[in-house]
């Protein structure tokens, strides 16, 4: 499977031109039942590394994240042209924000490309924000031309996929990479009904860490975790495997399932979930000796709950390191952090 994921992350779109009809989405919080509804085939859009994004730094200010201005540059520059129409969320502040620039850049008709769409995720816990959540999915559905019928199938082929990532999950072990690779994949093809998705257990590391935090561009504090002889054994950010929730319910209107659903997940900057005890209970099922509460420069909502975290993990005696302000490429001295936290950690 290793061989199929490589092929996909050197071309995250390729299935999306592929397909006849095919939408993007921006955020980790759009429903993936609806996203997965025949007969639409649907990708994150792609982010890429690097320093320069001259185009988009034209129109975003210093508070957008580089993800975000890697995204507007490939917007500009028409490669996801072939796309009928993106799905932003709300659920991230960042996303919402790029959203309306899209629109109004779209307006002055300095970029085209595809319909920009807004998924309008209530997150406080009461039914109106319930009734809400539900009410974006209909209208999603209904833009996109999707009968109850196609969200039906889309919960079905959502649950499988959520089988299958807790199976992937509760059979990790030393591929902390590797699975962070496959978790990126994820965003851009079905890759739990590729060939050979069985969970294959993998050696148990006796030196275990916890990352939690804002959302990496790759694997690459999976390798400085690894370098120090430790493995990342559980993420708590919301490119977790497991952060599509348990499974959706196939009775009663599918709408309000997949909004009921979505509504409750307790992922992105604008959820009201304590963040101290699911970062513990995060690092109890990662059996992991230390965490890693990395977030990026650009991140000022979630660095608030890091209080929370830091006095929950303490209450349980777990270490934790905790690196706020961080550049999103990792080029600025987090490895040798990391490294030398780890090195201090009891044996």
């Amino acid at each position: 499977m290793t061989d199929m994921i490589d092929t996909i992350l050197a071309d995250p779109l390729s299935a999306a031109r592929a397909a006849p009809r095919a939408i993007g989405c921006v955020g980790f919080d759009v429903p993936i039942d609806l996203l997965l509804a025949p007969p639409i085939h649907s990708a994150h859009l792609p982010w890429r590394t690097g320093k320069s994004f001259p185009v988009a730094d034209r129109w975003l200010e210093s508070g957008f994240p580089q993800w975000s201005r890697a995204i507007l540059e490939d917007w500009a520059a028409g490669q996801f042209d072939f796309m009928e129409a993106v799905i932003f969320t709300r659920g991230d502040d960042a996303a919402q924000r790029l959203y309306y620039y899209v629109c109004e850049l779209q307006r002055r008709g300095d970029i085209a490309g595809p319909q920009p769409l807004i998924f309008d995720v209530a997150r406080i816990n009461r039914p109106t924000s319930v009734a809400r959540t539900s009410y974006s999915v209909r209208h999603l559905a209904q833009l996109l031309g999707l009968t109850d019928a196609d969200l039906a199938d889309g919960i079905a082929r959502a649950n499988a996929r959520r089988a299958t990532f807790e199976a992937w999950e509760a059979a990790r072990g030393s591929d902390g990479a590797a699975h962070a690779r496959r978790a990126r994949a994820s965003l851009y093809a079905p890759i739990n009904e590729l060939p050979d998705t069985a969970a294959t257990p993998t050696p148990q590391p006796e030196r275990r860490i916890l990352l939690a935090g804002s959302v990496p561009p790759d694997e690459r504090i999976h390798r400085a975790v690894e370098a120090s002889g430790f493995s990342i054994t559980g993420e708590a950010h919301d490119l977790s495997l497991l952060r599509h929730g348990p499974a959706v319910s196939t009775s009663g209107d599918p709408a309000e399932a997949i909004g009921r659903q979505a509504q409750a997940l307790p992922i992105g900057a604008r959820s009201f979930a304590t963040r101290g005890p699911v970062v513990v209970e995060a690092a109890a099922r990662a059996r992991a000796q230390a965490v890693i509460l990395w977030y990026v420069e650009e991140d000022e909502a979630q660095v608030w709950q890091i209080p929370s975290q830091t006095q929950a993990l303490a209450r349980e005696g777990i270490p934790a390191l905790v690196l706020t302000r961080r550049s999103w490429s990792g080029e600025d001295g987090t490895a040798e952090q990391i490294q030398t936290f780890l090195k201090d950690l009891p044996q």
